[in-house]
């Protein structure tokens, strides 16, 4: 009995270091089999599991070791979505806004709304573009707003540019070039390309002698996402 108790305790003591299925199939993919990936997934999806739904979903739409076909990719991401996947919720939302496979703008808004319900922050992100640009939805600035900030909030650099594209239009908020730039920054520092693009094309726009006060602004940003950046402030070479 003791030794049934001391096995019982070894097997409860380790269950929680199991790796998930979707830890299985991503270790997988890492490591370049593929083909045993799908396979992994094509049979948990077949016992209802959504994440694998999800995972077959991705699997089509990337062409990752099968040819694309969107049309099975919405298919999976469908049934994934029914089941409460966010991921799935939000790429179907995603292909539908596209244009890529069959659906309605309304449509694809209700499934990043759904996901965005669930704190998923791509969804947050792509909800916010559609209500700041009226697709699918009525315009609404201040929405735009808040689910930018939601997915900054989660720590998605998108989400933070967004929140620098909304100050820098003066959309749902007083247009503010410089806080803009300090929004922007944080977002690249957190690795965001698309952010340093947008930094440096407003670059001529920021009034001089505000580098300082943007990079102390981008570090209390950063800092109020819990973001950790390594942003420094370097002074411009004077005039020859």
């Amino acid at each position: 009995m003791r030794a049934l108790i001391l096995a019982l305790a070894v097997v409860l003591g380790t269950a929680n270091t199991l790796p998930t299925l979707d830890e299985e199939i991503e270790a997988l993919v890492t490591e370049g089999k593929v083909d045993e990936a799908y396979d992994l997934a094509r049979a948990a999806a077949k016992r209802g599991d959504a994440d694998a739904q999800d995972w077959l979903g991705w699997f089509h739409e990337t062409g990752k070791g099968r040819k694309v076909d969107l049309k099975k990719a919405a298919e999976h991401y469908r049934k994934a979505a029914d089941a409460g996947d966010n991921h799935a919720a939000w790429r179907l939302g995603v292909l539908i806004d596209s244009g890529k496979v069959p659906g309605r703008l309304e449509d694809a808004v209700a499934l990043f709304q759904a996901a965005a319900d669930r704190n998923f922050p791509a969804a947050h992100v792509s909800l916010a573009v559609m209500q700041a640009t009226g697709r699918g939805t009525p315009k609404d600035h201040t929405a735009a707003m808040a689910n930018y900030l939601a997915a900054a909030k989660l720590g998605h650099p998108h989400g933070v540019r967004g929140v620098g594209i909304m100050f820098y239009l003066g959309e749902g908020v007083t247009k503010d070039v410089v806080e803009a730039a300090a929004w922007f920054l944080a977002s690249a520092a957190m690795g965001n390309e698309e952010a340093e693009q947008s930094l440096q094309s407003i670059a001529d726009e920021v009034p001089p002698g505000n580098g300082r006060a943007i990079v102390e602004r981008a570090k209390a940003i950063a800092a109020e996402l819990g973001a950790e950046v390594d942003i420094t402030f370097e002074e411009d070479p004077p005039a020859s």
